[in-house]
């Protein structure tokens, strides 16, 4: 296995907290597993880090006052902080950034570019991200800063600011191929999970790098991630084959994760179809009913 096929000198990732779930015990596993060198910063000591990582201090690349002052909804949020976080590591210590819900599939696909800036259906994803373009993390770096302490919108520090910045035709062959570091859209992260889709899940991957798990959306789905997704999955298959299925503390039923996963769609489309949209369905039809009972005279 050649270490250095990644540009940079191994990859390395932060983390808020003292216990890393199984899942991204896991994730780090499925890097050090295969001998990359990766390091993950946290201000805290850490519990159960994968053998092979090594832990750093978060204070050599971020004050940890800054935690709180990247605001979301009117409250301190950890993903636009981890936006500074990783343009200043990739600046600082020319590591690979991957975001801990990141897992290595394959050591095998061709890169053949020196940067990494993902493709997913949105944009630019920055769950992987590396660039030895000083004048590029400077920016970015300056326009995260710029927002500190402001209320902001989801993904202004990161995928929209990466978007914005080289998602126009000048930069478009900078960018990764859709389908090397993302490869499973954010719509379709369940099938991950079900068996039944493992073949169009491994098909969709052929030539990916990394599988973005995209944590948010396991996170509203209820995945409790110290339990392996079933056997016969595409997730449970890709886990085990970096030997990480020994961090979980059991593995989902089949018949289980499909109630989870039915659950969630339904809120989820019922969230997506709004009080405005309900209104509007329900006015006409309030007024469908009434003119059938109370007719006009004629």
């Amino acid at each position: 296995m050649d270490r250095t096929r990644f540009p940079g000198r191994g990859f390395g990732a932060f983390w808020h907290g003292a216990t890393l779930s199984a899942m991204e015990q896991a994730c780090l596993a499925s890097f050090s597993s295969r001998g990359y060198d990766i390091t993950l910063f946290s201000f805290e000591k850490i519990s159960k880090v994968p053998n092979g990582v090594r832990v750093d201090d978060a204070h050599a690349i971020v004050s940890r006052d800054l935690e709180s002052r990247f605001l979301y909804n009117g409250k301190p949020d950890l993903g636009r902080f981890s936006d500074l976080f990783r343009y200043r590591m990739v600046a600082m210590r020319d590591l690979v950034w991957i975001d801990l819900d990141v897992l290595l599939l394959s050591d095998s696909t061709p890169l053949r570019k020196h940067e990494i800036f993902p493709l997913d259906e949105s944009g630019v994803n920055g769950a992987v991200f590396y660039t030895d373009d000083a004048a590029l993390l400077k920016c970015l770096t300056d326009e995260a800063v710029r927002r500190i302490g402001k209320n902001l919108k989801w993904g202004e520090t990161g995928p929209l600011l990466l978007t914005r910045l080289l998602g126009d035709g000048k930069n478009r062959s900078r960018l990764s191929p859709r389908g090397m570091f993302c490869p499973i859209s954010h719509g379709d992260i369940h099938k991950l999970l079900l068996p039944e889709f493992r073949d169009e899940c491994a098909e969709t991957c052929t030539n990916a790098i990394t599988l973005h798990l995209i944590n948010n959306i396991l996170v509203r789905m209820g995945y409790w991630k110290n339990v392996a997704p079933p056997k016969g999955s595409f997730l449970h298959e890709r886990i085990a084959a970096c030997d990480a299925l020994g961090y979980f503390a059991a593995t989902y039923p089949d018949d289980v994760m499909r109630r989870l996963i039915e659950n969630f769609n339904f809120r989820r489309n019922g969230k997506a179809l709004g009080i405005g949209s309900i209104v509007k369905e329900a006015i006409p039809s309030i007024g469908r009913t009434y003119r059938n009972y109370y007719p006009k005279p004629i």
